[in-house]
């Protein structure tokens, strides 16, 4: 690990406010925080294995992350620690780190769905279903926000959270999805913003498909940028049975009638 790139990471979590009693304050929250953040980009989402992840790696995580005592945190003391933080004064503090590392003339794409969490549960028991926004370039998560908390669906949880987004990521300049999302009011809001759109329309969305139809009769056709290629395996015909008297026709000889040969054979 690099003894820069840690240090600088120490510093994200610097504006979340400490929670905890002065008294007993034996590590710095500043510290667990960025131990917690690089545990969660190892894949790491149990506090056993947290445990066993920090003591394989103690010695090149102590000082760079700011830890004063020379032993480990135990899992107990990290996970009191977390449950008074604020998740979103973690999140804000992520994105500010994030503004500053994206460049100034760069253009985001990112793209939206709705997934129900399985693991993630609401007060009343049920799974929580999660609206996320991912950045394409940087395969990283920008945005999270509950459908079911809100009690609405996923346009306008996305809609509703479009300030929000655009206010942290001002150079976003394309928003892909579903046909779920193929919606007026939030395809009106997005053009607000400056911000094209790149949604899917289906056959069941008959008046927006004869529309778009309808729109794009007299366009140009022209051979697309991209193409969507299927991969496979070489077909191969079942094995063809002679009658007797003849030998088996191998199964590289396809469409072979009774009695036929070929140049392979």
């Amino acid at each position: 690990m690099v003894r820069g790139v840690l240090t600088s990471l120490a510093q994200v979590f610097a504006p979340v406010e400490d929670f905890r009693c002065p008294r007993g304050r034996r590590y710095p929250l500043l510290a667990l925080l960025t131990l917690v953040f690089l545990v969660l980009l190892a894949l790491i989402r149990e506090m056993a294995v947290l445990q066993r992840w920090t003591e394989d790696h103690w010695e090149q995580l102590r000082e760079p992350l700011g830890f004063t005592p020379p032993d480990r945190p135990h899992a107990t003391t990290i996970s009191r620690a977390l449950a008074h933080c604020s998740l979103a004064d973690f999140a804000q503090a992520f994105t500010q780190w994030l503004q500053q590392t994206i460049q100034a003339d760069t253009q985001l794409a990112i793209a939206v769905d709705g997934k129900t969490s399985c693991q993630g549960l609401d007060p009343h028991g049920q799974p929580l279903h999660i609206r996320t926004a991912l950045v394409h370039d940087f395969k990283l998560v920008v945005g999270q926000w509950s459908v079911s908390g809100e009690k609405t669906n996923e346009p306008t949880t996305q809609r509703r959270h479009l300030s929000e987004l655009f206010d942290n990521f001002p150079m976003l300049r394309l928003v892909t999805g579903d046909a779920l999302f193929s919606q007026r009011p939030l395809v009106e809001a997005l053009l607000d913003e400056n911000c094209d759109c790149l949604l899917q329309i289906k056959g069941n969305q008959g008046d927006t498909l004869d529309s778009l139809q309808q729109c794009l009769d007299a366009a140009h056709e022209r051979t697309p940028a991209a193409q969507t290629v299927k991969k496979g395996g070489l077909r191969r015909s079942p094995p063809t049975l002679a009658r007797p008297g003849q030998r088996r026709l191998p199964s590289r000889c396809p469409g072979v009638s009774w009695g036929a040969n070929c140049a392979a054979c």
